[in-house]
């Protein structure tokens, strides 16, 4: 007597199927719960995250053991965005960083309880990056920026808004050895002042937006050589520089996105002979 077993959603080709088109509809947090079903289901979905190339975890509060899978298991990721994860420290992330020394685009901006130590992997080993998000990062520092700039090259698309730590000594550094930026926030650093924007003028012939907003030290005098010296700038944001007029803006505003709205430019002044 032949008795035909039921098809089981187990006997779909795990890889082709399971792996590739059903969990990929899945969020992270259903995916953890999927695992914990059975043996089964945990070399599935740890198969799921061995292939992954793009890990978002934005703004959740996931234990220590849910970065510890990701550390094991995700050894192929080009983009890692933990944007806003808090709960996040030193020891979870280093491991990920080690494991996965092919990436291209990593985002810690607002994860508060890392420190400049956690940056060491992606600046020693990850040799492809070339986007890095670190907004409001307080404990970013002036050594880390400075090892950023001896050990990479690549960088395109950098965010260092509100890291108040940071000297503006080593931002010069930094724009001198990133030739190649497209993409530059600098918002809410009150350290930055005309120098940095004289030597964007020299060296950074690439950038298309840059963010300056409450960079409250800029005055027309920068913004002035940027007009004249970075011939692909599409974007530039400059609201509450209080010391930049419509005498440097208007310079830039038949071809540059600007924040600001046009007013009557500044006269200058006229010095008379006594």
């Amino acid at each position: 007597m032949n008795l035909k077993r039921n098809k089981h959603f187990f006997d779909l080709y795990w890889e082709d199927i399971l792996v590739a088109k059903v969990i990929p509809y899945l969020n992270i947090r259903e995916c953890f719960n999927f695992r914990c079903v059975s043996k089964t289901c945990l070399q599935i979905i740890n198969m799921y995250f061995a292939k992954l190339t793009t890990l978002k975890l934005i703004n959740n509060g996931f234990s220590p053991h849910t970065f510890q899978v990701f550390a094991v298991n995700c050894t192929r990721l080009k983009v890692l965005n933990l944007s806003r994860c808090a709960s996040i420290t030193d020891a979870e992330l280093i491991p990920i960083l080690l494991n996965n020394k092919g990436l291209i685009s990593l985002n810690l901006s607002q994860c508060k309880n890392l420190s400049a130590k956690c940056l060491q992997p992606a600046i020693l080993y990850c040799s492809n990056l070339q986007v890095l998000k670190l907004s409001k990062c307080y404990w970013l520092t002036t050594g880390a920026m400075e090892a950023l700039a001896l050990h990479q090259s690549l960088l395109e698309e950098v965010d260092l808004a509100h890291c108040a730590a940071i000297s503006e000594g080593c931002i010069l550094i930094f724009i001198k050895k990133f030739r190649n930026l497209k993409t530059l926030n600098l918002e809410g650093n009150k350290q930055i002042t005309d120098k940095c924007l004289h030597t964007m003028a020299k060296y950074s012939k690439s950038l298309k937006l840059l963010n300056l907003g409450g960079c409250s030290e800029i005055t027309d005098k920068g913004v002035r050589a940027l007009a004249f010296n970075c011939p692909k700038l599409e974007g530039l944001l400059v609201r509450g520089c209080t010391k930049v007029t419509e005498n440097s803006l208007q310079l830039m505003r038949n071809r540059v996105h600007l924040d600001r709205r046009p007013t009557e430019p500044v006269p200058a002044p006229e010095f008379v002979a006594i």
